[in-house]
């Protein structure tokens, strides 16, 4: 008996079944699959559809040429009762897709982190993360959803990819953080956070001149480019590494030997 249809949109938009790509060739049909999909278990209006096939050139009968597309697509998907016809609209109930999948990691990280299961935590964020194969959408043509819904899930991203590397500071892994918040501070320059958290590691890491260092080249990153000095949480990290240094080098100047002996 086939298996249910998965559906992932956390990258280009794919449909598998049975481990078997389902090909969804026409440009407008992976439209109007990922309006619906973003929507999941929502009814999406026939207006909105609109919008996101053909933003402000609709054809001359846009809801009979919704209609046809949403036809065509029952068709190529080839699942009775996945897409359903409602007042004013239509919707869909897949029974698997990744962003979902994403989402109740996130929620079962918040149950881990209200037990404070720190590792458990970890572990839900970075499976959730895992389901993420790209930029999101990349191969659907429309510009209301890259303007519109791809930014919003794409800060859902970021945001449990620094809420997993905050939680792996606290588990003492700092060292092992340090290349990827290296790519990711070069991948996303002019976000503070991710440069905080490279500080962070480098600080826990013993690595305090790299920490002072790193300090220095996103402060002038960040003066050059938008005319700003860093924000309080870099500052704050920031003071708290020199004084962490001073210490040492107090600390050190006290025991060591006279005449260095």
């Amino acid at each position: 008996m086939p298996q249910p249809l998965w559906f992932g949109i956390l990258g280009p938009l794919q449909v598998r079944r049975d481990g078997n790509v389902v090909p969804v060739e026409s440009a407008r049909q992976r439209v109007l699959l990922a309006a619906l999909l973003v929507r999941a278990h929502r009814t999406v209006t026939v207006d909105e559809l609109v919008d996101r096939l053909w933003g402000q050139r609709p054809p001359v009968h846009p809801r009979a040429a919704v209609h046809t597309l949403m036809t065509r697509l029952r068709q190529r998907l080839g699942e009775h009762g996945l897409i359903h016809t409602e007042a004013g609209g239509y919707s869909i109930t897949p029974e698997h897709l990744d962003l979902a999948r994403f989402q109740a990691s996130v929620q079962a990280a918040d149950d881990a982190a209200l037990d404070g299961d720190a590792v458990t935590e970890a572990e839900e964020l970075r499976a959730g993360l895992a389901l993420w194969r790209g930029p999101v959408l990349a191969d659907v043509p429309s510009d209301s959803l890259h303007r519109q819904v791809v930014p919003v899930l794409a800060e859902e991203r970021l945001a449990a990819l620094q809420r997993r590397i905050a939680v792996d500071i606290s588990l003492g892994r700092s060292e092992s953080l340090v290349a990827e918040l290296r790519g990711l501070t070069a991948e996303h320059p002019l976000r503070e956070r991710f440069w905080a958290q490279l500080m962070l590691a480098l600080h826990h890491a013993d690595r305090q001149a790299d920490a002072l260092a790193t300090y220095e080249a996103v402060r002038r990153r960040l003066v050059e480019e938008l005319g700003v000095e860093p924000g309080r949480e870099l500052r704050r990290i920031q003071a708290h590494v020199l004084s962490a240094t001073f210490e040492r080098l107090e600390l050190h100047s006290v025991t060591r030997p006279i005449g260095g002996c």
